[in-house]
């Protein structure tokens, strides 16, 4: 389906209030963005296909994802944690990407890794991820920055100026890393703003969705849903992911690639 600009940054606008408020109310919204109320049911009813809200008689909710939920961890403590496992997965990820291929590459720290990883190809690079400046990088690697509302905790940018970056590109692969990846609700992040993000480079990649998730993401949830499996082609993990999750993602049409 495809979103217009306008609809995509009323959309972002939405969850903003959304994650401050808790829940929305569509006459709330009519009056706010001067649209008529059945523009704003189909906003919160696409909303609620993405599984980015919940929706209700008159509004919708913020999804509460329940108790096994992995909280945000601040950029540097994400650098720290399960090091090894994701060089390896970086490598491997590494090996898939074809010269001169276009890549949009979110935020996160395994996915630094795989930046690094990549050498001896031209590769262009269109990432949110503001941790991504100044790493070192083969020379053959070109970076563009999206652009948009600095978010300091994660170290990236978020909101309108992104998605309608983003919009004005198609990539040859996407590139994700994620908090979670539950085989019930798909791939899933701890920050609200970033599934709109995380959404727009899916829709605008001929290629690949390729997802880059250490064995402590695999089948489990954090706050907000991304996108459901069938958006995903290949996960690149290490050998410790659950053997039965991997299998079950098997089934459901999508490459494991363990590192």
């Amino acid at each position: 389906m495809q979103i217009s600009t306008i609809a995509s940054n009323r959309h972002v606008k939405i969850l903003d209030i959304l994650s401050k408020e808790g829940k929305v109310r569509v006459d709330t919204l009519s009056d706010l963005f001067d649209v008529a109320p059945i523009t704003i049911r189909r906003d919160l009813d696409y909303l609620d296909s993405q599984k980015l809200l919940i929706r209700t008689h008159g509004g919708a909710t913020r999804i509460d994802a329940g108790p096994t939920i992995i909280p945000e961890e601040n950029f540097s403590e994400k650098g720290i944690s399960h090091t090894f496992e994701k060089q390896r997965i970086a490598q491997k990820a590494a090996e898939l990407i074809e010269d001169d291929a276009i890549l949009y590459v979110n935020s996160g720290s395994t996915v630094l890794y795989f930046i690094q990883a990549l050498k001896d190809k031209h590769i262009r690079i269109i990432t949110n991820n503001a941790g991504a400046i100044g790493i070192k990088k083969d020379p053959s690697i070109e970076m563009v920055m999206l652009g948009g509302e600095y978010r300091e905790k994660s170290r990236s940018f978020i909101g309108i100026i992104t998605i309608e970056n983003i919009q004005k590109i198609n990539s040859t692969h996407t590139v994700l890393g994620i908090n979670g990846f539950s085989l019930e609700r798909g791939l899933m992040t701890s920050v609200l703003q970033e599934c709109t993000v995380n959404q727009a480079m899916i829709q605008n990649t001929n290629g690949n969705v390729i997802v880059l998730a250490d064995h402590s993401k695999i089948g489990k949830v954090s706050n907000f849903a991304t996108a459901t499996l069938d958006k995903v082609d290949i996960l690149v993990t290490d050998d410790q992911a659950p053997k039965e999750i991997i299998a079950e993602l098997e089934k459901a049409g999508i490459t494991v690639i363990i590192a």
